[in-house]
């Protein structure tokens, strides 16, 4: 379908390890198409190969969830299409007060997710996405948790881990752009919770120092 189609918009990824993801209009379809074809032969076929299959599970594991885009399908090895949002990232809206209705409405989302088995693992203001009209919409699930049909005390003990992970990411968030104290945000969450998400930055710091994120 999209052979010979130049996209109307492309966003490069932010380093080697992130996808491209260019926008398509073709009559009245619009798609967004996440792609790791651009980046080395290594990246690409290890990293962005593994990406790729997993955000596909997550898609289809949370596939009629209002907040989602529609999952058009995988294009190839390296790439996933979605339904194109106009929306923009709460990222652009940083020093801005929001109202806590809209985390409250994220916060039944993140349940949703949870109830079928799925934990962002990684949510993040840049994959949260505010329309005009302040409908929300959840993107990028490459990092998300599935935890499958029967899984077993491994996968589901990460699983609850990493659904901890999502509620004090949505607590620091809520309290960033409501005007309220981000620690304190993590505390309430509950302790357990609280002591995951530091491991968890810490590894993420590690990881981002690896990939040269940060650096000029």
């Amino acid at each position: 379908m999209l052979s010979g189609v130049e996209p109307v918009r492309r966003i490069g990824g932010r380093n080697w390890t992130k996808a491209d993801v260019a926008f398509y209009e073709i009559g009245d379809l619009r798609i967004a198409v996440k792609t790791y074809q651009p980046r080395n032969f290594a990246a690409r076929n290890t990293l962005g190969r593994w990406l790729i299959r997993r955000e596909a599970s997550a898609f289809r594991a949370v596939a009629g969830i209002e907040a989602v885009p529609d999952f058009l399908g995988r294009i190839g090895p390296f790439a996933i299409a979605t339904r194109w949002v106009d929306a923009t990232p709460l990222k652009a809206h940083a020093g801005e007060l929001l109202g806590d209705e809209i985390f409250d409405r994220l916060a039944e989302i993140v349940t949703q997710f949870h109830e079928r088995g799925v934990a962002l693992a990684d949510l993040h203001h840049r994959d949260v996405l505010l329309s005009g009209d302040g409908a929300l919409f959840v993107l990028d699930l490459a990092t998300a948790w599935v935890a499958g049909s029967r899984p077993g005390p491994l996968r589901r003990y990460l699983f609850e881990r990493f659904c901890e992970s999502d509620r004090v990411n949505l607590a620091r968030m809520r309290a960033r752009f409501t005007g309220g104290d981000p620690a304190e945000a993590v505390a309430s969450v509950s302790p357990a919770a609280a002591a995951w998400h530091r491991r968890g930055r810490k590894a993420k710091a590690f990881l981002d120092r690896l990939r040269g994120k940060g650096r000029s």
